[in-house]
């Protein structure tokens, strides 16, 4: 074995170590987010860059203020706060490693994936999710890859 393929060997067991032991800790989501009360809404009216953008993004308080006047019920002082720096402080719960290249626009308008294929199903949740609903490792990833017959070449999506 050559210089080369035993570096690469390390490298590829590093990212396998990396994305299996991505954080899977519980996390409190400032606003007990309902999916079930709005799951008529698609998902990209709130995650506006899933369809067209790298990251599908985290709705801010301007775009919730939109349909809701007023705080939900339970929510006035998070809401107030939310409303006066007009973001909301969401704690993100799917995390894909800063070597792995990932875009939403490639899988949800290029590979026509419907966004439950890697986060579930949102849409009955009457909470947030507190960890990630689907854990994105490499043999997740490679299993989809495989059923959706898209590329396994390593250099298509890590860096």
């Amino acid at each position: 074995m050559n210089r080369y393929a035993g570096a690469a060997i390390v490298v590829i067991a590093v990212a396998i170590g990396w994305v299996v032991v991505l954080p899977s800790a519980a996390v409190h989501q400032p606003i007990a987010f309902p999916h079930a009360k709005h799951k008529t809404v698609t998902c990209t009216v709130c995650h506006r860059g899933a369809a067209t953008q790298v990251h599908a993004g985290i709705p801010d308080a301007t775009l919730c203020s939109k349909c809701h006047a007023t705080a939900p019920a339970g929510t006035a002082a998070v809401w107030d706060a939310a409303m006066a720096r007009k973001s909301i402080a969401w704690v993100q719960v799917t995390h894909v490693p800063a070597h792995v290249l990932f875009s939403h626009q490639r899988h949800s308008t290029l590979g026509r994936l419907d966004c439950a294929s890697c986060h579930g199903d949102m849409r009955d949740r009457a909470v947030p999710p507190g960890t990630a609903p689907v854990r994105l490792t490499m043999t997740t990833c490679l299993s989809c890859h495989q059923r959706e017959g898209a590329a396994e070449d390593c250099a298509a999506c890590h860096r």
